[in-house]
């Protein structure tokens, strides 16, 4: 440890114990120089590297022999003018942390005992500037659905190495919801994307924002709380222009009682796009007398099945395709038996449609979905 050079001398300190003529004598001497070892930030993500430290940032000195030590002075470059001095704020045998003093520089750290006393010298300690995170603007827009092509992607740009964490917050509870560790490196765009499961499971329909929070450390706090809010919701209301979601009670689920109906009839202009509810896997897709042009898809992460019928042409998409929230699946119209342009949408529990599942009223579902569409 050739850079680390102990400049305190060993004192020993002899004590005598009266007795007898053959008597005992004992003795105690005191803790030798201080032997430094390493230092570094004491967030050791900040750093990335043994002897270097971060200005505004807690710095550690580790060794032995330390609990003497009551300051740390950076000398800098340039004779006393640029000397800068971090009082201790904690020393143990073993230890000593205090904080970077904002006009730190590069060069050799002094440690001192009382009346300036000089304990102990490290030649060179690298001293950097504290982190700049620049967030970008959310990636590619600020509403996003699960199961969609879109997925919430938050980007942004470091202007040194370090290793960033960024969280996902919930917009109601504040809640963190999932993290990412990154080593960010500088001027390089940096970004994570989130897939909108929580736990497994689509996340619920709200606000949500990223936000950087690392390094952890006492310049966090001057990095930006709040970056990127958005929207997000596990559904995309399926008619994409103007409806209703009925007219009449024969329009909705059970038909009024007069028939028996398993959906819910919304009118729209004919040709009027249909996208799906919810991605997943095209369970059929075909022609039917009464349901005219129809489609069944397969909702992932659901075990629900979602049909759509009276299209005005053949499905775009096929029985086996994956496809996904918001896609184009067909146009509203009033093929098979049918009277007036509108959807009929059924919803059916799991294992699926005329697959041992049940038909559900999806009216309650469809009208949240509308409200957040």
């Amino acid at each position: 440890m050739a850079r680390y050079r102990s400049l305190a001398l060993a004192l020993a300190v002899f004590v005598t114990v009266a007795g007898d003529a053959a008597g005992d004598g004992g003795g105690a001497v005191a803790p030798g120089p201080p032997d430094v070892k390493a230092i570094s930030c004491l967030t050791q993500s900040v750093c990335r590297s043994r002897d270097t430290v971060v200005r505004g940032e807690e710095m550690v000195v580790r060794g032995a022999n330390l609990e003497a030590v009551e300051r740390v002075v950076f000398t800098g470059a340039r004779g006393n003018g640029d000397d800068a001095t971090a009082s201790v704020s904690a020393t143990t045998e073993r230890s000593v942390v205090a904080v970077v003093p904002a006009e730190a520089q590069t060069g050799a750290v002094v440690l001192q005992g009382s009346n300036s006393s000089t304990l102990a010298r490290i030649d060179r300690v690298r001293v950097r500037r504290a982190l700049k995170v620049a967030p970008l603007d959310i990636s590619p827009g600020s509403s996003f659905y699960f199961g969609g092509r879109r997925k919430a992607t938050f980007e942004f740009t470091v202007d040194q190495a370090a290793d960033v964490r960024v969280e996902l917050v919930d917009g109601e509870s504040q809640a963190i919801i999932a993290t990412w560790d990154v080593a960010a490196e500088p001027g390089v765009e940096q970004h994570v994307r989130w897939n909108g499961k929580v736990r497994g499971a689509a996340a619920g329909t709200g606000r949500y924002s990223f936000r950087l929070a690392a390094p952890v450390s006492a310049s966090a706090k001057a990095v930006p709380e709040a970056t990127d809010a958005f929207f997000f919701a596990d559904h995309l209301f399926p008619i994409r222009g103007r409806h209703d979601l009925g007219q009449t009670p024969t329009n909705g689920f059970g038909g009024g009682g007069t028939r028996a109906h398993y959906g819910q009839d919304m009118f729209a202009n004919c040709g009027t796009k249909l996208a799906a509810a919810r991605g997943g896997k095209v369970q059929f897709a075909g022609y039917h007398s009464a349901a005219g042009n129809y489609l069944v898809i397969d909702g992932a992460g659901t075990g629900r099945d979602y049909v759509y019928m009276h299209m005005l042409e053949p499905a775009l998409v096929k029985t086996g395709d994956r496809v996904f929230t918001g896609q184009k699946v067909g146009e509203v119209g009033e093929t098979g038996r049918a009277t007036g342009c509108h959807l009929h949408f059924e919803l059916w529990s799991a294992p699926g449609w005329y697959e041992g599942g049940k038909a559900v009223d999806p009216l309650p579902a469809l009208r949240g979905w509308d409200r957040n569409s």
